[in-house]
């Protein structure tokens, strides 16, 4: 794991080294090991090292050759594939760095698409004159930016930017309007009005003149045709196992552990490499004693009894959701969604005590594997009445569902037309869809973000078919600010997080199986429950429940944190974006039970209010 920071001076001035410095300074925290800059000319680069692959300690910090400067935070998985196609001899040592080096030197901008892993990488090109960068096909490595006339900078988090003397510090309104809305899908947007984020799977090209950007991966292919239904989940196993090795991938003094919730995704994760290291693979969960609704121990205990692993527990309900908001908030520079983050900082301490350095996640399962739900609409559509008859039956049995709620959520509403859907929010419901999704923004702001017509004009993905509701889910950008958000949190802590759902070659095998392998028999996610059937113990194979972290989040948010609430909700000074009135009255309908909107109404707001005090926007 890498920190990286940049300045390219557009007007042809060179750089200062102090600059540099200072920025890739702020980012001490990620570079534990090593730490460098290097100036050429108008380009000069930071670099703060954490060394997570065995290679990494060969790398020069940041790298420089003849005719290029290069800043990575990378893990390059597909390393012997590349070292075929470049003709580069494994002896001596080859390190992502040269992978990179070499790919760009032979490729040009379209390095980036042969690049398989984890990247955020600028390279100076001193002959062509211009910077390239590139971001890996999720955005699991954070890549933030800002373009000025003179100056373009970059780094992996905000704050080495925000001391910069050319940014300033104005918010971009829609950003948050869309954050108090829960809109955390804008791969581009951040809370300032400067700094841009570099969409996952695209590369720039930044010049004296311009900036050129383009998307170099999707998942858009020809449907896969195996043969048999035993060879896709053979496929699969190995793509997996592959995915997770390749994250297994450390030096041998760096321990690697595994977070485990008890899910379908992290108990995948967990016994799979658990088979591949040579100690017991530590684990770090959750548990809940005193709120029950939240605990997974039976879960977790049956993985833990399936397979010898090293344990380790954070009880969950001994912390509360705005316990560390204060240390959050500054580190990521932005107000956050995620109302369980509070628990994955207990989790990435807990791995920090216990000497891990790599943490492997199942973050992305969900998304990559999919429900499959989209199958009941598609077997409509494509005249198998009897075939949709038996899903929906077993659907219903398996979860616990009734058959007017199935016909409903999975059939009705996703054949519902785009036009019809979109004519009904405009002409015939009567229901403000702003306070739909939001009851405390101040009316004058989201009339001058016109966010009524915003909302309106919002286009929904279709669902009519497997394929496309997979597209809805992993179309780019979507889990990007999730990743930042994990990348950034975890550093904090000298973490770096690994989630091997996000593994391409994973993700390019799921969307491209057909629809009937990822919802059958009633099952959704049956792709992966039978190809690893003889990697997870039963009881999580044929789980079909889902752990709900909210219970405890409700509860301790209540408990522990109401006064620091309501101080905030009553302060003489409040964000111009919150009717204040109407958040006190929303905060109190939650400590009198109503949970319905707490996330919308009281801790995004909650949030906002404490991040306006710590950046003293008051003032």
């Amino acid at each position: 794991m890498s920190g990286i920071t940049g300045v390219f001076r557009r007007e042809g001035i060179s750089v200062d080294p102090a600059i540099v410095e200072e920025m890739n300074d702020t980012l001490d925290f990620r570079g534990p090991d090593v730490s460098g800059t290097a100036v050429q000319g108008e380009c000069g680069f930071g670099q703060q090292r954490m060394v997570t692959t065995p290679e990494a300690r060969y790398e020069k910090t940041p790298e420089r050759t003849d005719k290029y400067l290069l800043t990575a935070d990378a893990r390059i998985d597909n390393r012997k594939e590349l070292q075929t196609d470049l003709n580069i001899s494994p002896d001596p040592v080859v390190t992502d760095a040269d992978l990179i080096l070499a790919a760009y030197d032979r490729w040009g901008k379209d390095c980036a698409e042969r690049l398989i892993g984890a990247f955020s990488f600028a390279i100076w090109d001193a002959d062509e004159h211009q910077l390239f960068c590139a971001r890996d096909h999720v955005g699991l490595k954070p890549f933030f930016y800002i373009e000025t006339k003179n100056a373009f900078a970059f780094a992996s988090e905000i704050s080495p930017l925000l001391n910069l003397n050319f940014v300033n510090y104005d918010l971009d309104e829609i950003a948050v309007a869309l954050y108090l809305l829960g809109y955390f899908n804008t791969p581009t947007r951040t809370i300032y009005k400067n700094i841009r984020a570099l969409p996952p799977s695209h590369w720039a090209i930044i010049t004296t003149e311009d900036i050129e950007m383009k998307q170099y991966w999707s998942l858009d292919g020809p449907k896969l045709e195996l043969g048999s239904d035993e060879a896709y989940l053979n496929e699969f196993k190995n793509l997996f196992e592959k995915a997770v090795r390749a994250r297994l991938r450390t030096p041998d003094n760096v321990r690697v552990g595994s977070l485990l919730s008890g899910g379908l995704d992290s108990s995948s994760i967990a016994c799979t490499a658990n088979s591949m290291v040579n100690e017991l693979l530590p684990t770090f969960s959750l548990t809940f004693e005193d709120i029950p609704g939240s605990d997974e121990s039976e879960y977790i205990t049956a993985v833990h009894d399936h397979r010898d692993f090293d344990p380790h527990f954070v009880q969950g309900d001994r912390h509360s959701p705005f316990e560390h908001a204060d240390e959050m908030l500054r580190r990521l520079d932005f107000p956050f969604i995620s109302n369980t983050l509070y628990l994955h900082w207990e989790l990435y301490r807990s791995s920090k005590s216990a000497n891990v350095r790599v943490l492997l996640g199942g973050y992305g399962g969900d998304q990559t594997v999919s429900q499959g739900t989209a199958r009941l609409p598609e077997l409509l559509l494509t005249g198998h009445p009897i075939k949709l008859i038996k899903e929906i039956t077993s659907y219903a049995e398996r979860y616990d569902k009734s058959i007017p709620w199935i016909l409903y959520q999975h059939i009705l509403t996703p054949l519902e037309p785009e036009s019809l859907r979109k004519f009904r929010r405009q002409k015939i419901s009567a229901a403000d869809p702003v306070t739909e999704r939001s009851e405390i923004l101040d009316e004058r702001f989201a009339s001058r973000m016109n966010l009524e017509k915003r909302i309106r004009e919002r286009t929904t993905q279709s669902r009519t078919t497997t394929r496309a509701d997979h597209r809805r889910i992993l179309r780019v950008g979507t889990q990007s600010n999730g990743c930042e958000i994990a990348n950034i949190s975890a550093a904090t802590f000298g973490i770096e997080p690994r989630f091997p759902f996000f593994d391409r070659r994973v993700m390019e095998f799921c969307f491209r199986t057909p629809g009937h392998l990822k919802f059958r028999n009633g099952w959704r996610r049956w792709l992966l429950r039978n190809s690893l059937s003889d990697t997870l113990p039963p009881k999580i194979r044929n789980r079909a429940s889902k752990g709900d972290l909210g219970v405890a989040y409700c509860e301790t948010l209540r408990s522990e944190d109401s006064e620091e609430l309501r101080d905030l909700f009553t302060a003489d000074q409040f964000p111009p974006y919150l009717d204040q009135e109407r958040v006190q009255s929303e905060f109190e309908k939650f400590m009198d039970g109503d949970e319905s909107k707490v996330l919308a109404n009281v801790w995004r707001p909650a949030l906002l209010c404490r991040w306006f005090q710590l950046t003293d926007r008051y003032e």
